[in-house]
C-alpha cells in the first residue's frame, strides 16, 4: 500500500478510534496508523492492533469475529465492529489469517477508484491510500461491510 505523504510519529501503543482511517501492515512488526489528521507507525501487526483495540473497548477479538459470522452467517473476510457506540467498523484487506492483512474503516470512506489495477480509497479530510487488491475485491469488502452494519442496526432496534 502507498500511503500520502505527511508526517509519521512513532507510538508503543495505540487504539483504534472514530478518526483512524486505515490500519495497514507495513512488515512483520510494523503497522502504519492514518487518521483524518495524523499518521503513526507501531511495532506492532496490525492484527494485533485491532486485538488491542477490541478489549480496549471491551470485547475480545475473537468474540468479535464470532458475532460478525452469527451476523452474516460467512466465514471469510469478516469485517470487525471495535466499538459500537461511535460505530466503529473495518473490514480487511485480505484473509485474516494472512500476515500482510490491512484494515480500513468503513466510516470514514469518502470515495474509492481503480487505479492502476488496484484501488485508491479516498478518506475524508482528503487523505488517501492505494489498497493493493482490485476494485472488485475492494467493493465486495465495503459492501460486505456496509451489510454487516445495517444487519447490526437492526439488530440493536435503529433504523
Amino acid at each position: 500500500m502507498q500511503e500520502s505523504k505527511l508526517d509519521v510519529y512513532s507510538l508503543e501503543s495505540y487504539e483504534i478510534n472514530k478518526n483512524t482511517c486505515a490500519v495497514i501492515n507495513l512488515a512483520d512488526d510494523v503497522t502504519k496508523i492514518v487518521e483524518k489528521e495524523n499518521e503513526y507507525l507501531l511495532p506492532k501487526q496490525s492484527f494485533e492492533v485491532m486485538e488491542d483495540s477490541c478489549a480496549y473497548y471491551g470485547s475480545s477479538y475473537e468474540g468479535r469475529l464470532k458475532g460478525t459470522k452469527m451476523i452474516l452467517g460467512s466465514n471469510y473476510k469478516l469485517p470487525v465492529i471495535i466499538e459500537e457506540k461511535n460505530d466503529i467498523i473495518f473490514f480487511p484487506t485480505t484473509g485474516l489469517s494472512n500476515e500482510k492483512c490491512s484494515w480500513i474503516s468503513l466510516n470514514n470512506i469518502r470515495s474509492y477508484e481503480r487505479v492502476e489495477g488496484y484501488t485508491k480509497v479516498n478518506f475524508v479530510k482528503g487523505k488517501s491510500i492505494i489498497v493493493k487488491m482490485s476494485f472488485s475485491s475492494f467493493e465486495m469488502q465495503l459492501l460486505r461491510a456496509t451489510r454487516f452494519q445495517n444487519l447490526l442496526r437492526q439488530r440493536l432496534g435503529e433504523k
